[in-house]
């Protein structure tokens, strides 16, 4: 609702701000601000508008540079940077692109790849000065290279990181974050599993990448960054500083996120190879066409021969309708039953404390789109809602599936199938009509579209799954199954609640007895409560009953007396909190979130 007011002067004020632009063009901008569809298109299906959409996503402000022909075709920005100050996004806004970084720093190591300083199949402690990855059995087996961390094989721990509030006095160097030192709050990175053998996912990994550049160059990660990437390219926006030096910070977008950790503030990334890099939608747009000159050929700051290695395959990711491959530094996509090499494209995503962004090219063909939102909970929504409007409009080869052609059914024919059906022992599926189709819902998520294409039978639009209900001998709806799942979920009655469905009715006695039929483990009976604490509204009852039951089920577990201790510091009862944090610590002294609680209540 913050925004409602406001969208219609700053579309306005979005459609000035951009350069100069041809009928064409704005017609093309008009187009993809009209064009937002689902995962799956769908003939006949009214497309959603641009600002429908960012309100229904709560996405404050956006950020967008479109590809085409190799240039960039059009940039606008919509929303607000600052919610706060209603400051308008515009195209000089900047965003923290989170794990783009990887992205920028495959491009720096392949430089020094190609200038004979690094080799793609060394072992990485060659270059490794100030700290070494530590050998093991995994290691001497097989050493990890270069080539498996830019491609997320090599078998390096740390997933990613959380960055720090800016609030923090000192932040820890970068062998504190690899070596896991109290001041990086992460733990070391290590090898655990066997190099080369299959993409997993490291941010640890690039960290020793940041490593083995900054020792081998003896300079720091965002000079670097500058002088052999942002400069050449005249990327006049973009950073690796951070924390973001004052006139950076004053062009920077405000990040928003309703996660119960984020603080409600931008956070700090020292983790620079994995998460650090802040750009505007321009200047990443103009990476991504110089990586698509580059494999043609045509480009400056790498040979077509690298960039090819750059987009070859070098794990699988997972298959499908799509088929998701990592090359050196990028995600490689094509649909599955693409013949074409106009069908391919290469891209990267980033997912910081209150930013989402999207960086996508073709191989070939120079088209392209990047999305940069300052929101932190809508990874999945807008951002490829808009992604695929615009390969829509601009008619890029085999990157839709294939729309489907919905059967038409009456209203009467669409009544028959709403309901509820149970999933599983806490999980409902919600089928309701809406128009001339079907609407589900899981729990309390999103909609998801479903669209009739057969006698009791319709697709979902967001995996283009196939899905059936079930009658029985009278000819009555009974039960509804996808193509992924081995059994039908039976409809439900209308007597029949989930337990969570009790505690949204208010009816915790009931909801306990339910919850404690299912015999849940502590961690997942805390993390129900912990979901509880931060819900809004904050339904107090619902929480303690929760509470209630898990403390009778496990009495001695010392998660369970932090999260009766989270629920009186809500309630604002200093003293039980105090008391409830103690009994944790007395049962687990390793627990440090339960002492961090105390030293703040004790202030």
């Amino acid at each position: 609702m913050y925004m409602k007011a406001y969208f219609s002067a700053l579309l306005l004020a979005g459609s000035l701000a951009g350069h100069a632009q041809s009928g064409q063009q704005a017609a093309r901008i008009k187009q993809v601000e009209n064009s937002l569809i689902p995962y799956v298109p769908v003939q006949g299906f009214a497309a959603w508008k641009l600002p429908d959409r960012m309100r229904y996503h709560k996405v404050p402000g956006t950020s967008v540079a479109v590809i085409r022909n190799y240039a960039i075709d059009w940039t606008q920005s919509y929303g607000l940077a600052d919610t706060t100050r209603r400051v308008a996004a515009t195209d000089t806004t900047l965003y923290s692109a989170g794990s783009i970084s990887k992205l920028v720093t495959a491009v720096i190591a392949l430089q020094l790849v190609e200038a004979g300083k690094m080799q793609l199949d060394s072992p990485i402690n060659l270059y490794l000065r100030s700290w070494k990855l530590a050998e093991n059995d995994f290691t001497r087996a097989k050493p990890v290279t270069l080539r498996m961390l830019l491609s997320h094989t090599g078998g390096t721990s740390q997933t990613s990181y959380f960055g720090f509030t800016p609030d923090r006095t000192s932040l820890p160097t970068t062998v504190e974050i690899l070596s896991g030192a109290p001041a990086a709050e992460s733990r070391p990175v290590v090898v655990n599993s066997e190099p080369g053998k299959e993409f997993r996912y490291s941010g640890g990994g690039y960290m020793v990448v940041q490593l083995a550049i900054t020792d081998l160059l003896q300079d720091d990660f965002a000079t670097i960054a500058q002088r052999m990437v942002f400069d050449p390219l005249q990327m006049r926006h973009a950073s690796f500083r951070q924390p973001l030096s004052a006139s950076q910070a004053a062009m920077a977008a405000w990040g928003y996120s309703a996660a119960p950790w984020y603080k409600g503030m931008p956070y700090v990334y020292p983790q620079q190879a994995a998460a650090g890099l802040y750009s505007t939608a321009t200047d990443l747009a103009l990476l991504i066409i110089e990586l698509q000159k580059c494999f043609a050929g045509k480009g400056t700051l790498l040979n077509a021969a690298t960039v090819q290695q750059m987009f070859t395959p070098q794990a699988t990711i997972s298959t499908g309708a799509y088929r998701e491959e990592m090359g050196l530094g990028a995600f490689l996509l094509e649909r599955e039953d693409n013949q074409t090499a106009a069908g391919k494209y290469f891209e990267h995503q980033g997912a910081n404390a209150g930013f989402i962004a999207y960086a996508m090219g073709s191989v070939e063909g120079g088209n392209g789109v990047v999305i940069l939102m300052n929101t932190g909970d809508d990874f999945n929504g807008f951002g490829k809602e808009l992604r695929r409007a615009v390969a829509q409009v601009y008619g890029w080869e085999n990157f839709l599936p294939q729309a489907i052609r919905p059967v038409k059914k009456s209203q009467k024919e669409l009544d028959v199938y709403t309901g509820r059906y149970r999933m599983g022992n806490d999980e409902v599926v919600y089928i309701r009509k809406e128009k001339d189709y079907l609407v589900e819902n899981i729990n309390e998520g999103p909609d998801i579209y479903c669209f009739p294409v057969g006698k009791d039978s319709i697709v979902f639009t967001d995996f283009n799954v196939k899905g059936w209900f079930g009658r029985d001998a009278a000819g009555k709806v009974v039960s509804l199954q996808s193509a992924y799942q081995d059994k039908p979920m039976a409809k439900m009655r209308a007597d029949e609640f989930a337990p969570s469905e009790l505690l949204r009715q208010k009816k915790y006695a009931a909801a306990k007895e339910a919850f404690g039929r299912l015999n849940l483990n502590e961690y997942q009976i805390t993390y129900k409560a912990y979901e509880l604490l931060n819900k809004k509204p904050f339904d107090p009852e619902a929480a303690k009953a929760m509470l209630e039951l898990a403390i009778a089920q496990h009495p001695r577990s010392a998660i369970v007396r932090s999260r009766w201790g989270d629920y009186y510091r809500k309630l604002n009862d200093r003293v039980k909190a105090l008391s409830e944090y103690q009994a944790a610590v007395s049962l687990d002294p390793s627990d440090e979130q339960a002492k961090e609680a105390i030293r703040a209540l004790a202030q």
